[in-house]
Formats: structure tokens, C-alpha cells, sequence
């Protein structure tokens, strides 16, 4: 990851927005405890100059900004701390043995009937998570369980509205705060449709909304700006209900 958000279109902006992003690239790792304010102070322009220039951007404000080069300096320092190895095998174990730990049997049981008495199952995932969702439909597919892996945004938007009681809107995210998952989500809650989320362990706003839900353990959940993370917790879960439903299914 790096800071080109910020560049991408600096041939367009004015000179004081320039001085702005100039001062920020040069000086990230003090900036993430600075707030707009005090930015505007150091470089002698106003506060709202600070908060424009981070909406020109493409941001919500100067908070998420500044979240976006909070962002980058710390997988900076990560990189520069060299992992052995073993450390990283050491990590995927933690990973998975966490993820394990945080399962029940009788959560799972519950989960997999839903999805096997379901009439469809439309499965929904963004970014790094859409080959896990799309993994689990095919191997869905297989067990005779009739899923549907909705890939296009522009079919995600429209989805809810056509959903119905017999059937089951299966939703994965990570961080639990991907916008077009917790819209359509929304959406299917206040028609009663049941959901089913698989997310990180910790509370999130999806968690928060899915009457079903599966969790499993990640160091890092913000993958709006870093797609890099692992989902090997995701995995982890998905291959769980894959097994349990080929196992258990026709009991």
C-alpha cells in the first residue's frame, strides 16, 4: 500500500492544496495525531482548506484521511519488521487455532439446516472475500444445496428487493463494515428475510444486523485501504459449513 490517493490527481489542484499534501506526504507519521485544526495551523491556511481538500480526494473528511495514512504507516512498520519464517507459519497457526476456538457445534448445526432448507441462498462478498463466497457456492452446488454467488454491485443493489421469506441472503465481510453488504442487509432485515454473516470477531455493524453468524479471528479487520489482509479465518469457516453440510446434511 501507499499513499497515491493523495497524488492521483495533484496535477489539478491549486497551489495551496499542493503546500497541503506536500506537508502530509512528507510528514505522515506526524500527521496521524494531528487534526485538521492543527494541520491549518502549522500551515498557515484555514481549517476548512484541510477538510475541502481531503472531500476533493474522494474522502468523507479529514478524519478518514488522516485514517487512510494511519493506515499506511502502520503496514509501513510492519513491513520493516522482517518476519522469519517460522513467525509466519506461527501467525496462520494462531490464525486458525483462534478461529477454531471461537466455534460451536450447535451454531454450526443451526446454520447448516438454514441453508440446506433454504429455497436459494444468495451468497454476497466484496474485494479478497468474493473468491471465499464464490468457493463456498460452487462446493454449495456440489451438495445439491442451490446457491447463487452475486459478484456484479449493480445486482447486489437491486437484490434485496426481490428477495423472499424461503429464502436466505448469506453475507461475508471481514471487517463487518463493507457499505454495500450492511445496505442490502438492511434491506433484507426489514423484510424479515433471514442472514447469515460470516465476519471477524468483533463488533461490527453486521454482526449487529444478521440473525445468523459465524466468527472468526483476524489481527487487522480494516480492509477498506489494504485488501492484503488474510482471510484465512474466512476460509476457515467456510470449509467448516462445506464439511458439516456434506457430513450432517442428509441426517
Amino acid at each position: 500500500m501507499n499513499l497515491s490517493k493523495l497524488t492521483e490527481r495533484y496535477s489539478e489542484l491549486t497551489g495551496l492544496e499542493k503546500k497541503i499534501i506536500e506537508y502530509i506526504m512528507n510528514n505522515s507519521e506526524k500527521v496521524i495525531h494531528l487534526t485538521a485544526n492543527e494541520v491549518a495551523e502549522i500551515l498557515y491556511v484555514s481549517k476548512t482548506s484541510v477538510i475541502n481538500l481531503s472531500k476533493k480526494l474522494g474522502f468523507d473528511g479529514y478524519s478518514e484521511l488522516r485514517y487512510y495514512v494511519k493506515d499506511y504507516v502502520q503496514n509501513k512498520k510492519k513491513k520493516e519488521e522482517l518476519l522469519s519464517f517460522e513467525d509466519i507459519l506461527g501467525n496462520i497457526q494462531d490464525e486458525v487455532t483462534k478461529t477454531l476456538a471461537l466455534q460451536s457445534e450447535e451454531n454450526i448445526k443451526v446454520i447448516a439446516e438454514k441453508i440446506i432448507n433454504s429455497r436459494i441462498v444468495y451468497i454476497i462478498a466484496r474485494g479478497a472475500s468474493k473468491p471465499i463466497a464464490d468457493l463456498l457456492s460452487s462446493r454449495l452446488a456440489l451438495l445439491r444445496v442451490k446457491s447463487i454467488f452475486i459478484s456484479d454491485p449493480n445486482l447486489i443493489d437491486v437484490l434485496g428487493e426481490g428477495l423472499d421469506k424461503e429464502e436466505t441472503l448469506f453475507v461475508m465481510s471481514l471487517s463487518g463494515e463493507t457499505e454495500k453488504i450492511l445496505t442490502i442487509t438492511k434491506a433484507a432485515r426489514a423484510r424479515s428475510i433471514d442472514v447469515i454473516a460470516l465476519t471477524s470477531f468483533s463488533s461490527n455493524s453486521l454482526q449487529k444486523l444478521a440473525n445468523y453468524n459465524m466468527f472468526c479471528f483476524a489481527d487487522d479487520t480494516e480492509t477498506k485501504y489494504n485488501d492484503l489482509i488474510s482471510r484465512i479465518g474466512l476460509h476457515t469457516l467456510t470449509h467448516i459449513l462445506i464439511t458439516y453440510i456434506d457430513m450432517h446434511g442428509k441426517e
